[in-house]
């Protein structure tokens, strides 16, 4: 890229995608404070990239805040604990097969999840006075006798990871080790779970991932009359501030004609990155997506500048505007809630489709049957044999496979081509 383009140069330890990321690490001269200086979700992004098998040496360089927050969003399917992920965290180790990497994961794990492990999997007796035997099978005590646990799994490797952690944790401090007993007694695994939940939720929102409010916020209505009433006031878009540009979740997705065109006018890169990270944030909240699914908040973040793209491409048709004046009146909300908006109002028109006549177009035509399929996702979303113009593409005689993102208002103008094709010859169901 030319210096003409007027884009910055990055640091050498920054990178746009997962592999440069890593590759930018090790390749620096103090790779332990390139770590520390990445916000906490560029860092795990490369970890879920690398696998965290694979990571151990990158868990042991980042700091404890950072690897709390790295639990914050590896360890949760919903509200609800992954138990299989922390399954994994508790079996990281190094080249060494040291406790150091376990010892680690104790000290920033919140322990409200140890808690609800323990209370789950773990039998306990406590005895005013020592006592010789076991009150059963399978139990051990830590302390000649006093308190006696058994765990309670079927599956051996779990059995030896949750024996070895409590193991460490009575080593290491005693005090802690009875604490996670007495708590695992006295609390349900919903309060602890609900508790934890909740606290893990505020450490993001500091991070840049939007509360339900401010998520509401982001995803709410915005039309295009509305789009240019902004730009004929030279309106100045809303500054993100206090958080940081994730740069893996927005590089790593592939980049629509207008987007890339943005970053093309603009000197400010980071702030654009910022601004999309936090969108695409507030859209992985919004869709009720994992961020441990790494592949699915990929494809949301092509979701999602997509539906920037056609924003850009709907205010930008007359010609009165440039890209760079949207992007500096309205900014990448505004420009991402006005292209949600008419991906909404493509699924309306889905949805007043009768479903039977959906349903009947699975065996007499594939292809209305899945555009319309396609339309009616929460997101709506393209087949992937369809182009832009309504072209049709087959792989050995058979249709092509998969779902795309909708990008450009070409495609939007071809998918309710073939929606109003299945209306015609059907009812049409009330709006809802």
């Amino acid at each position: 890229m030319s210096s003409s383009d007027n884009v910055p140069v990055a640091p050498p330890f920054r990178g746009h995608t997962c592999r440069e990321l890593y590759k930018a690490i090790f390749e620096s001269d103090t790779p332990e404070q390139v770590v520390r200086q990445l916000p906490a979700q560029s860092l795990f992004m490369v970890i879920k990239h690398q696998g965290l098998a694979a990571s151990s040496d990158l868990v042991a360089m980042a700091s404890l805040e950072q690897c709390r927050l790295l639990s914050d969003l590896d360890l949760w399917r919903g509200d609800t604990l992954n138990e299989e992920a922390l399954w994994e965290w508790l079996a990281l180790t190094d080249e060494t097969d040291s406790l150091e990497i376990l010892q680690k994961v104790v000290k920033f794990i919140d322990l409200k999840l140890l808690a609800i492990m323990i209370s789950k999997y773990v039998e306990t007796k406590v005895f005013d006075d020592a006592v010789d035997q076991p009150p059963g099978e399978g139990f051990h005590t830590p302390d000649k006798g006093f308190t006696w646990i058994g765990i309670k799994t079927d599956n051996p490797e779990h059995h030896f990871l949750l024996a070895r952690l409590l193991a460490l944790i009575f080593e290491s401090s005693a005090e802690l080790f009875y604490q996670l007993l007495a708590t695992s007694s006295v609390a349900t695994v919903s309060m602890l779970e609900e508790e934890s939940y909740q606290e893990r939720t505020k450490r993001l929102a500091a991070e840049g991932v939007p509360e339900a409010e401010a998520t509401a916020l982001i995803h709410a209505p915005f039309s295009l009359a509305e789009a240019r009433t902004d730009l004929s006031a030279r309106s100045q878009r809303l500054i993100i501030e206090d958080i940081r540009s994730i740069e893996p979740l927005v590089y790593e997705a592939r980049s629509t004609r207008y987007f890339a065109e943005l970053m093309r006018r603009v000197t400010d890169h980071e702030e654009v990155e910022l601004e999309l990270s936090y969108i695409m944030n507030a859209a992985v909240v919004r869709w009720g997506i994992d961020f441990s699914e790494q592949e699915r908040v990929l494809l949301l973040a092509e979701k999602v500048k997509g539906a920037i793209n056609i924003g850009l491409e709907r205010v930008t048709a007359d010609g009165t505007s440039t890209v760079a004046d949207a992007y500096r009146s309205l900014g990448l909300t505004k420009l991402y809630r006005l292209g949600l908006t008419e991906l909404a109002a493509l699924r309306r028109k889905a949805q007043r489709i009768p479903h039977d006549v959906v349903q009947k177009l699975a065996e007499e035509d594939k292809v209305l049957f899945s555009t319309a399929a396609c339309a009616l996702e929460p997101f709506p979303e393209m087949p992937l044999f369809l182009s832009d113009d309504g072209s049709v593409a087959r792989e050995g005689g058979a249709l092509t496979s998969g779902q795309r993102p909708i990008e450009s208002v070409q495609a939007l103008t071809t998918v309710h081509g073939l929606l109003d094709k299945i209306s015609d010859a059907a009812p049409v169901n009330p709006v809802a």
